[in-house]
């Protein structure tokens, strides 16, 4: 755990890394200390089940200080969508530009084509969604690795509600 201010940290969690996916073994990610636990600050490249907002306990590993282990205290109303980029990069940040538009924040790993958005409980997935599916018309694979967001009617989102917790990947 590195220390970044009095009140933020930066916890760095292992990764299982299965036939060279994700393309690093750990990812750092940080975090503001909120009581006995610690709340997410971005929304994470890899891994899974953690939101922005979200307040964690965890065990840091004492030899090598990686978290193995986290379970939630609080869980926000914020959902996270995963981009990788197969063609265009313009198409990509052009995209992306509308999402942080509409009040998103986003996270860029562009050495690896990787990028994460962040949505908050305010922001429509309605919205969202058709942005997406702008970005899916030019080759941009989209997975939700978990979705809080409620999905209504025609929305691409509501096909795969009762799977929400496997990857929805779009555009491959």
């Amino acid at each position: 755990m590195k220390h970044c201010d009095s009140d933020t940290v930066s916890l760095t969690f292992a990764l299982d890394v299965k036939d060279g996916w994700p393309p690093a073994g750990a990812e750092c990610l940080p975090f503001q200390r909120d009581g006995g636990g610690f709340r997410l600050l971005v929304a994470p490249l890899f891994v899974r089940g953690l939101f922005v907002g979200d307040v964690i306990e965890c065990e840091i590993d004492r030899v090598n200080g990686m978290v193995f282990e986290w379970s939630h205290l609080s869980k926000s109303g914020h959902s996270t969508f995963w981009l990788l980029r197969q063609d265009d990069e313009q198409v990509l940040l052009d995209g992306l530009e509308k999402l942080r538009a509409l009040g998103c924040s986003t996270v860029l790993a562009p050495r690896v084509g990787m990028f994460s958005v962040d949505v908050p409980a305010a922001i429509s997935i309605d919205a969202v969604d058709a942005v997406f599916q702008g970005l899916v018309d030019h080759g941009v694979a989209i997975a939700c690795p978990s979705l809080r967001h409620e999905c209504r009617g025609s929305s691409p989102c509501s096909r795969d509600r009762a799977d929400r917790e496997n990857p929805l990947l779009r555009g491959q």
